[in-house]
This record gives C-alpha cells, sequence and structure tokens, in this order.
C-alpha cells in the first residue's frame, strides 16, 4: 500500500482528530515488558536501521595503544570528529572509503610507522592514513550491518526482577551481559542501545581491537548539518598529503638566482600504482640563518613517470643575503632542505552537498530504492496505532519491517501491518521524511512514537 506523504500526514491527523481516541503523550496499550532478548533484538534493528549515529568512547588497538573517540558516522560509511592516541588529539575524517587525520607535530612523531624525518612535513596537514597506520578502521568497526557482530550472544534471560537495571548518562538502562562484555539498552520503550563495553572485537588487523567501550546516540535527525560539515572539510583535502604513496628523489640544481629570487629544481619520480600530484617544501638557509621557505607542486605523473619541480624563494632576507654577497668579499654559502611527498587525489565533495541538500528539502521519488514505511496496528490509521517510522533499502525492503511485526505485537496491539509511506533516490531524502512524520506525530501527541529510536531526538 503507497501513501502520498502530505496524503497519509493529513489522514493521520484528520483521522485521530475525529475518533476521540488520542493517547496519552508516548502512549501505547499496556503490555508485559519484553524479554531481554527480544529488547536487545529492537534494539539492533534500530541500531542498523539509523542514517547516521554518533559514538563516543575509547579502545584498545592491536599495538596496545589507547584510542578515544567522539565521531559520527553515517550508514554509508562517512565519519567525522576527533580522536586521540595515547592523549594525542587528532581530527578524523572519512570520505570515500579512506582515512585521513590532521594532527600537530608530537601526534606524527609518536605514532609509529611514520618516520620522523615525515612528521614536520604532515604536521597540522590533513593526512591519508591506511587502516593499519592507526590500527583501527573506523569505518569497518562502526559500520551497523556488522557492529553487531561483536556484541557477542546475551547470556539466558534472568527473570525479570533480577535484570540489573542502572542509569549510563542519566538515562535508565538495563545490563544485558553477553560472552563478549555488556550491552545497555533503554529500560523503557523504545528501548535503544546506550552503550557497549567489549573485552574483543574483530579478528584481524585492523579491526583486532579490544576493550571497546562507547556510549551510542542516534545522529539521524542531524544528517543535514553533518553533510554540510563532511563536505566542508572534504574541501580541505586540496592539499592533503600521501605520505605512503612513494616519489623517489634524484639530483638537484639551482637556477635562476638573482637580487629578488632563487630556485631549486627537484627531479622526482613516482614509484607507486597511481597517478599522483607531488608537493615540495624547502627550508632555505644562507650564512647559517634560516632565510625562507618555498613550496611547489607538480603533476599528476602517472605510474613510474618522472618530473621535476621547482621551488623558488623570493623573501626580504634572500634579497639581503643577495645583496651582502655582492658586495662583501669571500664565500657566502646558501642551500636548501627539502621534501617531496604524494598528494591524494581530492574527493569531489559534490554528492555531500548533493546530501546535505536532500536532507534539508527531501522530494519523494516514486521509482527510488529508498524507502519510508510505517509499522502500525491493524486496527486503523489513527494515531494509536502507530508504532514507528523506519527506512529500509532495495527491492526486498519489506523484509526488515515485517521481521519487527511481531515486536509491535507483543508491545500490546491485536496484529501490526507494514505501510509504504514513500519512496526516494538517496538515504538523506528518506531519513528526512520519515523524520517529518515522526515531528508531526510528536506535533499532536506530544512524544514520538512508542517504538521510534530513529530520528526523535530530544527536544
Amino acid at each position: 500500500m503507497r501513501y502520498g506523504l502530505g496524503a497519509l500526514m493529513v489522514a493521520v491527523l484528520l483521522c485521530s482528530g475525529c475518533t476521540g481516541d488520542d493517547p496519552p503523550a508516548g502512549g501505547s496499550v499496556s503490555a508485559p515488558a519484553p524479554s531481554t532478548a527480544d529488547t536487545v533484538a529492537q534494539s539492533i534493528v534500530d541500531l542498523k536501521g539509523a542514517g547516521a549515529v554518533h559514538y563516543n568512547g575509547s579502545l584498545t588497538a592491536p599495538a596496545g595503544d589507547k584510542v578515544t573517540m567522539q565521531v559520527t558516522v553515517t550508514k554509508a560509511g562517512e565519519a567525522i570528529g576527533n580522536l586521540s592516541v595515547n592523549e594525542l588529539a587528532a581530527a578524523v575524517l572519512v570520505v570515500d572509503h579512506t582515512l585521513y587525520l590532521k594532527a600537530g607535530l608530537d601526534f606524527w612523531l609518536k605514532l609509529s610507522g611514520v618516520p620522523d624525518s615525515t612528521a614536520p612535513t604532515v604536521a597540522d596537514h590533513w593526512v591519508k592514513a591506511p587502516g593499519v597506520l592507526l590500527g583501527v578502521d573506523i569505518e569497518r568497526i562502526f559500520d551497523t550491518e556488522t557492529l553487531p557482530s561483536l556484541f557477542g550472544k546475551p547470556l539466558p534471560d534472568p527473570p525479570q526482577d533480577a535484570i540489573k537495571r542502572t542509569k549510563v548518562a542519566g538515562q535508565d538502562v538495563l545490563e544485558v551481559p553477553t560472552d563478549t562484555g555488556v550491552l545497555y539498552v533503554g529500560a523503557n520503550a523504545p528501548y535503544g542501545l546506550v552503550r557497549f563495553d567489549l573485552t574483543k572485537s574483530g579478528k584481524s588487523d585492523p579491526t583486532k581491537v579490544r576493550d571497546l567501550a562507547f556510549s551510542v546516540t542516534d545522529a539521524t535527525g542531524d544528517m543535514a548539518a553533518l553533510y554540510r560539515d563532511l563536505a566542508t572539510r572534504t574541501t580541505e583535502l586540496e592539499t592533503a598529503y600521501d605520505p605512503f604513496t612513494g616519489v623517489r628523489q634524484g639530483t638537484h640544481r639551482f637556477q635562476n638566482c638573482g637580487v629578488n629570487s632563487c630556485a631549486i629544481v627537484v627531479e622526482l619520480t613516482n614509484v607507486g600504482r597511481q597517478p599522483v600530484r607531488v608537493a615540495v617544501k624547502a627550508t632555505w638557509t644562507a650564512s647559517g640563518s634560516t632565510i625562507g621557505s618555498c613550496d611547489s607542486r607538480v603533476g599528476p605523473l602517472q605510474p613510474n613517470q618522472a618530473g621535476t619541480a621547482t621551488c623558488t624563494l623570493a623573501s626580504p632576507q634572500w634579497t639581503q643575503f643577495y645583496r651582502r654577497a655582492q658586495s662583501v668579499p669571500g664565500q657566502h654559502p646558501y642551500g636548501a632542505e627539502w621534501t617531496a611527498m604524494a598528494l591524494i587525489t581530492p574527493p569531489d565533495p559534490a554528492g555531500l552537498r548533493t546530501l546535505a541538500t536532500s536532507a534539508q528539502t527531501p522530494v519523494a521519488n516514486p521509482q527510488g530504492n529508498q524507502h519510508v514505511y510505517l509499522i502500525r496496528g491493524n486496527a486503523g490509521n489513527t494515531d494509536k496505532q502507530i508504532w514507528k517510522y523506519g527506512v529500509a533499502t532495495g527491492a526486498d525492503w519489506r523484509k526488515i519491517p515485517e521481521e519487527q511485526l511481531r515486536f509491535c505485537t507483543a508491545s500490546g496491539k491485536p496484529s501490526c501491518v507494514v505501510d509504504e509511506v514513500a519512496a526516494t533516490g538517496d538515504p538523506a531524502s528518506a531519513h528526512a521524511l520519515a523524520r517529518q512524520l515522526v515531528d508531526a506525530f510528536r506535533g499532536r501527541v506530544g512524544a514520538c512514537p512508542p517504538a521510534q529510536w530513529v530520528g526523535c531526538s530530544p527536544k
């Protein structure tokens, strides 16, 4: 059954107004509390259904480094935020399935796998960083399709009165032990994962991390701002370094040295497997003192292609040195110390900007593969029957909501059904449309639908 979005919202509003059976805020028919296993199962479904999730916590990398992270990760794998390795901070960006870090000199000097000679060049710049360098693959670890496999199996359900209750960040939660750690899920509907503490993770580097302890917050409601931030950060990658792509340096020479400037020409060869641009940075000295620096870009160089980069110094200090050398007899040595490093091929931020626009002003597309669905009681379309809204992908999208029908009936409804509300061409639009429906429901009833974890941010 397919509804136009506007028609559904109006129909729900009119029906709930004319039947006189509006529930209390957040209300649903009283029902026994679900089993711990069902609570965890529904919480995992909701985690997988989120458009973006924020994680805040720590883990131990395979090499023993203590890593803390505050990152927001989209369903597609983009990520933005901050981390620290052994208390040294770095900014984080994941786009096009590639990790980039931006950090100060101390971070790079103390991170194993980065030569000391490289650290001064990459300090305070974005750097392409393979997961094996950090020991943590952010996209793979926080992929909500595979993350639940790290949670392990919940231990057998104890009696309801024996389930341990506690608070996490002020929220009442159930403490659910598993064979790999402990999960903390909301004690009340819509439940939802609040935190996980795990003693081990993946089976192979760079996901073989341990001691994961992270709080979990749905970030689907902020996807427009999230994609704008991702696009803005992506534009900064134009000058990002790729220090792990080989650039062989050959001979050098000075040329065109006069009163105004002097140039150093460096021969280079791309020994990597992909075309690269190369950045050259030189620090100049004369008579034992630093007199300036210069930067140059060349390329792209194809694999095994040779080329040259010319870096020209034009500083007042050079002019002073040159004039003194011309007027004072004797030797006046000068030189340059340089580095040559590959630059990344920067990703195009246009796609992220498009998603930001979609999340801000969603548009339905009947031919799209992103489906906004409604799970409700079979007794009608009134607010009292609405259980949750969600988003699912692909031709077999109904499988995801239909697997939740047993949770809906367990909540006290005699039977439940799935309706398609709309389809869109991208997940940002779909989640934005679902958020509009949730907000409209909350505006009428005073609370989100009873099972709505995704897109129900606190007011």
